[in-house]
C-alpha cells in the first residue's frame, strides 16, 4: 500500500475528507469553526462528518518524514 505524502496537515485533512466524502457519496465538503462537514446524497442541508462516519474509518498519510493516520473529520486515529 502506497502512503500518500502531503505538504502539512491541513492538506492532509482536507484530501482525506474530499476521499470520504467522494466514496460515500457526499459532496462539497467545508470546515466551520475546527469541524469538517459535507452535504449527503440528495441533501440540501450539510451534516458533521464526525457524527456519520464509520468508528474504525481511517487513513494512513505521509507528512515529511511522518507517517500518521488520520480520519475524515480531521482527528489523529490509532493505526492501522
Amino acid at each position: 500500500m502506497t502512503i500518500p505524502q502531503y505538504p502539512n496537515l491541513a492538506a492532509a485533512t482536507r484530501s482525506v475528507c474530499q476521499q470520504w466524502c467522494e466514496a460515500y457519496g457526499y459532496s462539497d465538503p467545508f470546515c466551520r469553526n475546527g469541524e469538517w462537514w459535507a452535504f449527503p446524497p440528495h441533501s440540501v442541508m450539510p451534516v458533521s462528518i464526525k457524527t456519520v462516519m464509520a468508528a474504525d474509518c481511517r487513513y494512513p498519510v505521509a507528512i515529511g518524514s511522518l507517517t500518521l493516520t488520520i480520519r475524515p473529520d480531521g482527528s489523529f486515529a490509532s493505526a492501522l
